[in-house]
């Protein structure tokens, strides 16, 4: 096996992107406007046009329809998207640009979401993404990774909302909400508080991390409008691991239990940095008669071969309850090839979809059903 050297490497704005994800202008949803005869003189000219629809449709890759699903479909109001925030957005049109190249990225590595979402879509539903959730670290100084991207998503105006309690674990936690007037997602953010792990762990994160949390990277990419540097802060990993570094860490939570959810979330973290790690489907704006419960939805994609994470609820998938307004299920991991920084490569897990049914209006997050979902990237599932 090569021998790996430890490299780190913190600043994103140096740092060209190594291997894009297809986050290409082709994959945006198109824009077909709908035909709207002024007479019923339809045939030919609307036998041709509806022909072309279906020419141009069958025609998208899997990834580009999963998007045109989810960025082309008609606006959801505030109340059927569980939304509430009268913050007037910021630059929308610069975080389109971030959302949908972000989005593009993820499920050309999720191909778990990109297959949901067209099963959903082929079947009439109305499939939403609920929200996103990104992981970081808090490092030898004190510099919150939670802070950091915060501050990237509330330039956008998103709102801040309470924090949450993860049960068990080294794991600060905080939800944002997106500006009613939009249909962006909701926007979870967790951060590792790596002082609290053992040495021998916490040194290994340090390394990599320490130095690289500057609000003014962020202020810098949004003041001038470049959609590009944003999406390389999120999509592309500022530090790049050796395989034994990673290795490390996860062998110790084995050897350890009591630590194990805390450092598959560290290698995991120093792995695939601040990507995405899921996108979520709202059960509730599906409008399908026979997919009308979270539970139906999970068997569905069960018959689909679909792999559940096994963490929990009494069905063995689901973490939460109708009687806690909040029941989530998520998929094992799909997996990706990685190149480390030593030059060994291999296969890790990556990212995974989320289901999500809300109740009674519930607009927020459970610590104990994000404990569970946290499992859904463990090496070992």
């Amino acid at each position: 096996a090569p021998q790996c050297h430890s490299t780190a490497r913190r600043s994103p704005s140096t740092q060209k992107h190594k291997e894009r994800t297809d986050c290409t202008r082709s994959a945006r949803p198109l824009n077909i406007e709908p035909f709207s005869p002024s007479s019923v003189f339809l045939d030919r000219r609307l036998q041709t046009t509806i022909f072309d629809r279906h020419q141009q449709v069958a025609a998208m890759t899997p990834t580009q329809k999963a998007m045109q699903t989810l960025l082309g479909a008609s606006a959801l109001t505030p109340a059927m998207r569980f939304v509430s925030n009268s913050r007037r957005a910021v630059n929308p049109t610069v975080f389109e640009e971030v959302r949908t190249d972000l989005l593009s990225a993820y499920l050309r590595r999720t191909p778990s979401c990109t297959n949901a979402v067209n099963l959903l879509a082929d079947r009439g539903a109305r499939v939403h993404n609920d929200h996103v959730a990104l992981r970081s670290f808090v490092d030898s100084r004190g510099a919150s990774g939670l802070q950091f991207l915060q501050h990237l998503f509330v330039g956008f105006g998103y709102a801040p909302q309470e924090g949450i309690v993860i049960p068990s674990m080294p794991v600060n936690a905080v939800w944002l909400e997106p500006p009613e007037e939009t249909q962006w997602p909701k926007v979870f953010i967790s951060e590792l508080r790596v002082d609290e792990m053992p040495s021998e762990a916490s040194a290994i994160v340090y390394k990599y991390v320490d130095g690289y949390y500057d609000d003014a990277v962020i202020d810098h990419a949004a003041a001038s409008g470049d959609a590009r540097a944003l999406v390389d802060i999120l999509e592309t990993p500022p530090w790049s691991v050796t395989s034994s570094d990673e290795q490390s860490l996860r062998t110790l939570g084995k050897q350890h239990p009591a630590l194990e959810s805390a450092t598959e979330y560290a290698a995991w973290t120093l792995t695939h940095a601040h990507r995405w790690n899921h996108a979520t489907v709202l059960v509730n704006t599906l409008g399908l008669q026979d997919v009308d419960s979270i539970a139906k939805l999970n068997a569905l994609l069960r018959k689909h071969e679909y792999v559940f994470n096994p963490a929990g609820g009494a069905d063995g998938v689901t973490q939460g309850s109708r009687e806690k307004h909040l029941e989530q299920s998520s998929t094992v991991a799909d997996e990706i090839h990685v190149t480390f920084a030593c030059g060994t490569e291999r296969t890790v897990r990556c990212s995974f979809l989320e289901l999500i049914e809300r109740h009674e209006g519930f607009r927020g997050f459970l610590g104990q059903n994000a404990k569970g979902i946290f499992q859904s990237t463990w090496a070992t599932n």
